[in-house]
């Protein structure tokens, strides 16, 4: 075990951390979330917003840390940006995103498992229709298909998001096939997706990462699981085939560094070694980002 928590995040990548300015109260906000990682060592955050681009935040944040962290700007296919919008989509990696997130709180399987009076921003007074990726007719509907090529086009990383295991195999094979080549199944083990280990096999087997959220363990994740769930499931799918992050931000939680390196001990706790984790949380990630 390492001799301080936070000796565990030098050069450290957590692809999923959500801070303010946001929809909903976080923990932290954008300056004091990057002076704390710069502290520890970090090499890269990836900011997650379920409602806009964090491409400008991104931009400052690497203006002023030029030497690091790297701070990774993602966009999520969410109503707020139109759901399923190859136009949004392009825009967003026009300007510089590096990561699109498929539907999260408006994916019809989280609203399946979870139902409207859970979320992680609050719905539009208007309210807004379910998104499955997957039509009546038993495919995938057509909107997949440009939002892959132009996530391939970009060299930009495609992550899963909240969408059902069935849609994401679907995803990932109808992305594959047109080209992308970096792409994570968003946090398997939390309560959505709860994938079980046959499928985020058939998913690494289609060329994806498992991404592993610590939120998972806390009590703010719907059914919350033990750390050993975790540890036994990367194991069980291989952990050169998975990554660990956070998925923090809650005000519940605390500041994201400082839950993320107490989270990893309770990993090393849980039976993974120091050198296990440096896999989990800086040589896989580096491979995704390069």
């Amino acid at each position: 075990m390492s001799s301080s928590p936070t000796d565990l995040l030098r050069g450290a990548i957590d692809f999923h951390v959500h801070c303010a300015p946001d929809v909903v109260p976080r923990a932290q906000d954008a300056f004091s979330l990057a002076a704390a990682a710069a502290e520890v060592g970090m090499a890269a955050i990836g900011l997650k917003d379920h409602t806009t681009s964090t491409i400008g935040r991104c931009h400052v944040l690497n203006q002023l840390y030029p030497d690091g962290p790297r701070f990774l700007s993602s966009l999520v296919l969410n109503p707020q940006v139109g759901g399923l919008n190859p136009a949004a989509v392009e825009a967003a990696l026009l300007a510089g995103v590096e990561i699109v997130y498929f539907p999260t709180f408006a994916a019809q399987h989280h609203l399946d498992c979870l139902g409207r009076g859970f979320s992680p921003v609050p719905h539009p007074k208007s309210g807004f229709d379910p998104i499955c990726i997957i039509g009546e007719d038993g495919n995938l509907v057509a909107e997949v298909n440009p939002i892959a090529h132009e996530i391939a086009a970009f060299g930009a990383i495609l992550a899963t998001g909240h969408l059902s295991p069935a849609e994401s195999i679907a995803l990932l094979t109808a992305a594959g096939e047109a080209g992308v080549r970096k792409m994570i199944v968003t946090h398997a083990s939390e309560s959505v997706p709860a994938m079980s280990v046959e499928e985020q096999r058939a998913c690494v087997a289609l060329g994806a990462t498992i991404e592993h959220s610590l939120l998972a363990t806390t009590p703010c994740c719907p059914g919350t699981i033990d750390p050993e769930v975790i540890v036994d499931q990367i194991r069980a799918v291989g952990i050169e085939h998975c990554i660990v992050s956070s998925d923090f931000g809650q005000l519940a939680n605390g500041p994201p560094v400082e839950a993320f390196a107490e989270h990893l001990e309770r990993l090393s706790r849980a039976g993974l070694s120091e050198r296990e984790i440096r896999h989990l949380v800086v040589e896989n990630p580096a491979r995704l980002i390069g």
